[in-house]
């Protein structure tokens, strides 16, 4: 029988390496998957993490909204810590700004190029000196300048107080319209004019003499559970703790109700994002690291990727300790909140609104008050949470493991590189020597193979 040295060669090398690649296919194949197990742990870290970190920056769990028994009066809006209850308001007069108006023939009427325009804003009587102004000096507009170049240099003049300054086109004449860009008596217009002679000056006086008022400054005015109040602005910021009120229009005698109410949802909505997000680090945990056992009579064991490793299991303890030492002794169940057989929380509903009915702080106070479950929380996961924390660490190792793994592959590959060719060698041998045989036998005239 002949003999191929190249293909015995490779047959013997390959039962040789076999039992040695599928060991070490093994080993990396349980390092990748440690690695995938601890990425997918240090994702669902920074899940809780970042819930964490939104809960203590949210107003939340102290959330409020407002309802009005008619629309159209005032626009409520509530900010963390509103005081839940029942305000009737009645509104009789809405802020307005100052405007005036000035007619001219057309918007090419050339202003004059002499004296000078002032416009002031503030209170009419100002004893205090309060108000502002601008001093415009005509003398400085462009040559053959219009109308459009008047409201421009009021508008762009660097110490403009707040006079926004328009023309409108009636279709008979134009009107250079001069208002108050804020609201409310203490910001009224006064327009003077001094120091020219011409012509065009003439005309501007004569416009400013003729003004038209075509808006009042006024304050608003409303009450307020029959208080009386009145503001320059139709928005009220803060009129009782975290209430502010913008009115769009009066109701004299027909008082509208507010109520100021607990935000059930968006409080509940902020509690299950932490719930949701503890719930699936646990699940993670439990996939990384609890083998499963078929039923049957075969109970073939798929093993878990961390199975047998305890830094996982042991952050688990770490944060369930913190949901069981609460400060000043309270216990999950006053907020609705409890442990399952399987390690996760849930979350009952009625009962925290039950618990918030009793106490609207209770839920803030256990969370993100003093030594809180949210502060507590973020301190336990902090090693694992961090840059370069546990979790990286273990994979940057894990990795070191697989490089070593793949440098063994490659050692193995020279060894059985150098065993191929001693195979090799040791066969081409044996072949030559069997041909040697086949031609001596055939000097004797014999036909045996060897």
């Amino acid at each position: 029988m002949a003999i191929d040295p190249a293909s015995f060669s490779s047959q013997l090398v390959a039962a040789t390496r076999a039992g040695l690649d599928k060991h070490n296919n093994t080993q990396q194949a349980t390092v990748n998957n440690k690695i995938r197990a601890f990425k997918a742990l240090d994702g669902k870290v920074d899940n809780l993490s970042t819930a964490l970190k939104d809960l203590s920056k949210s107003s939340d769990l102290r959330a409020t909204d407002t309802k009005l028994s008619s629309e159209g009066i005032i626009k409520a809006s509530t900010t963390d810590g509103a005081i839940v209850g029942d305000y009737s308001i009645e509104v009789s007069q809405l802020a307005k700004a100052d405007r005036i108006g000035l007619t001219f023939a057309d918007e090419n009427w050339q202003p004059p190029r002499d004296g000078s325009l002032t416009i002031k804003l503030g209170p009419d009587p100002d004893p205090t000196g309060s108000g502002k102004s601008i001093t415009l000096d005509l003398s400085t507009l462009p040559a053959n300048a219009n109308l459009m170049d008047l409201r421009n240099a009021i508008n762009s003049a660097a110490d403009n107080p707040g006079v926004q300054a328009s023309i409108i086109r009636t279709g008979t004449d134009v009107k250079l319209v001069l208002s108050s860009e804020e609201t409310g008596t203490a910001h009224k217009l006064d327009i003077t004019l001094s120091g020219g002679t011409s012509g065009a000056y003439t005309e501007l006086d004569t416009a400013l003499t003729n003004q038209t008022q075509l808006s009042t400054a006024q304050n608003a005015k409303l009450t307020f559970n029959g208080i009386a109040i009145t503001s320059q602005s139709n928005k009220l910021e803060n009129i009782t703790d975290n209430l502010t009120l913008e009115l769009t229009k009066t109701n004299v005698g027909e008082p509208l109700r507010l109520t100021v109410g607990r935000d059930d949802d968006a409080i509940t909505k902020s509690l299950e994002s932490l719930v949701s997000a503890y719930n699936g680090l646990m699940g993670r945990v439990k996939t990384a690291t609890i083998s499963k056992v078929e039923t049957g009579a075969t109970k073939n064991i798929t093993r878990a990727p961390l199975s047998g490793d305890s830094t996982a299991s042991s952050m688990m303890r770490q944060l369930r300790s913190v949901f069981s030492n609460l400060p000043d002794g309270g216990y999950l169940g006053q907020v609705g909140l409890k442990f399952d057989k399987n390690g996760e929380i849930s979350l009952d509903k009625e009962a925290l609104a039950k618990s918030l009915d009793k106490d609207p702080d209770i839920l803030n106070n256990m969370l993100l008050g003093k030594d809180g479950i949210v502060d507590r929380l973020s301190t336990t996961l902090k090693p694992y949470s961090q840059s370069k924390g546990i979790y990286d660490n273990r994979v940057s190792s894990l990795n070191s493991e697989i490089d070593r793994l793949q440098d063994k592959t490659a050692q193995l590959d020279v060894q059985m590189e150098s065993l191929y060719q001693r195979y090799l060698k040791q066969f081409t041998a044996m072949q030559q020597l069997q041909s040697q045989m086949q031609q001596t036998s055939g000097l004797f005239g014999m036909s045996q193979e060897f």
